[in-house]
């Protein structure tokens, strides 16, 4: 069977794109590894205009059940490759599939710090989404590093469930909201560390502390991790797509990348700084406008 159009990524921007695409009445499939992507671990939205204070995995159930109620076809899957074999897509994971056109919307992952231990305390003490495992500290002292939107959210959830967050920033300050940053400031268990970093994650069999830069031993439970994040660009890149200095996929005003018929939306691009649920569902419903226009018009 060959789709009109195939969407990679199951997240804000592909769950929008594909809303579009099924209200243009293309033959659609959407394919994603989890359905809800990175949107799942999101504690409180409170930017999703007529939703406010919903969870990120409440949020994206909407938008699964929305996506549906049009009959989209949706398979779980892993992509490894996409080629294009003249006018037609072939998309390999378990299956294959074929489609007349392509919206990218894999998105990005977390970036690590890059120190001695991290690696051996990877889910050992040391975490990267505090959602999924901020409660189990519940009573006990962590650290959160970041100085960005999801470390300042993450250090406010932190603070519903441990008993102190020490939120440590590389920086002079923050780049978090500012009422988020007046959240974590009014708080009696968060404590703001500015210019600090941590050298050195240590314990035997479990975390047990870190040593900062200034060579300061600061015995720990937990260490929360949120530095921003790496786009998911590999497939794209193999398949010829052309990226930016950072690894963004360059998209125009459209959504539509140097490769007739291949569309990318969402916090891989380059469309948007701000990579929010509404700018990435905004840019998967662009991209579904002009996979539209490419089918019906053959033109790109």
């Amino acid at each position: 069977m060959i789709y009109d159009v195939i969407i990679i990524g199951g997240g804000a921007a592909g769950l929008g794109a594909a809303l579009y695409s099924a209200r243009y009445n293309l033959k659609t499939l959407i394919i994603a590894k989890e359905f809800g992507g990175t949107g799942n671990i999101a504690h409180k939205v409170d930017n999703w205009i007529g939703e406010p204070g919903i969870s990120g995995m409440d949020l994206m159930d909407k938008f699964i059940a929305h996506v549906d109620s049009y009959g989209v076809e949706k398979v779980e899957d892993e992509i490894k490759s996409i080629k294009k074999n003249k006018e037609i897509f072939e998309v390999q994971g378990k299956k294959k599939y074929s489609a007349k056109s392509i919206i990218y919307s894999l998105g990005m992952v977390h970036k690590e710090l890059g120190v001695e231990g991290e690696k051996e305390f990877a889910g050992k003490g040391i975490h990267y989404c505090y959602t999924c495992d901020g409660p189990i500290y519940s009573g006990k002292n962590v650290i959160m590093v970041g100085g960005g939107d999801s470390a300042g959210w993450g250090s406010v959830f932190l603070s519903e469930h441990a008993k102190s967050v020490t939120t440590m920033v590389r920086k002079d300050k923050m780049k978090a909201e500012p009422i988020t940053v007046k959240q974590m400031e009014d708080s009696p268990k968060i404590n703001i560390k500015y210019n600090t970093e941590i050298k050195k994650f240590y314990g035997d069999k479990l975390l047990e502390g870190v040593i900062l830069k200034d060579g300061t031993d600061m015995k720990i439970d937990g260490v929360f991790i949120e530095i921003g994040h790496l786009p998911l660009n590999q497939i794209a890149k193999n398949c010829k797509v052309k990226l930016d200095k950072s690894g963004f996929i360059k998209v125009n005003n459209h959504q539509k990348t140097n490769i007739k018929g291949f569309c990318a939306a969402g916090d891989i691009t380059t469309r948007h700084t701000l990579k929010q649920f509404i700018t990435s569902a905004s840019e998967g419903s662009v991209a579904a406008e002009s996979i539209y226009n490419f089918i019906k018009n053959k033109k790109w």
